[in-house]
């Protein structure tokens, strides 16, 4: 599936992340699966991945990822469906 043909959704990242992001707060990416975020997110902003997900590619610790108030557990996570402008929301863990 090409790029044109997949959702736009829309990464919402906290200050922490967006310093890695060229100060964008927000990230346009095509996909229609969590896994397709992420793989999209690696290409084309590999600084935000890297602070985001640790080696193996999971989530870090330090921050949560929510779509539709639901709790992402998994870059592999293929429960939630993604729709063209939908909203991922990155929020830090605060200690």
């Amino acid at each position: 599936m090409d790029e044109q043909t997949k959702a736009t959704v829309i990464l919402r990242l906290p200050s922490t992340l967006s310093a890695y992001s060229e100060s964008k707060s927000q990230l346009l990416l095509y996909a229609e699966t969590i896994e397709q975020v992420f793989d999209s997110l690696k290409q084309s902003y590999p600084l935000v991945w890297q602070r985001l997900c640790d080696e193996e590619g999971q989530v870090r610790k330090q921050f949560r990822i929510f779509v539709n108030n639901q709790l992402v557990t998994s870059t592999h996570d293929d429960g939630i469906v993604l729709k063209s402008g939908q909203e991922i929301i990155v929020l830090p863990i605060l200690s």
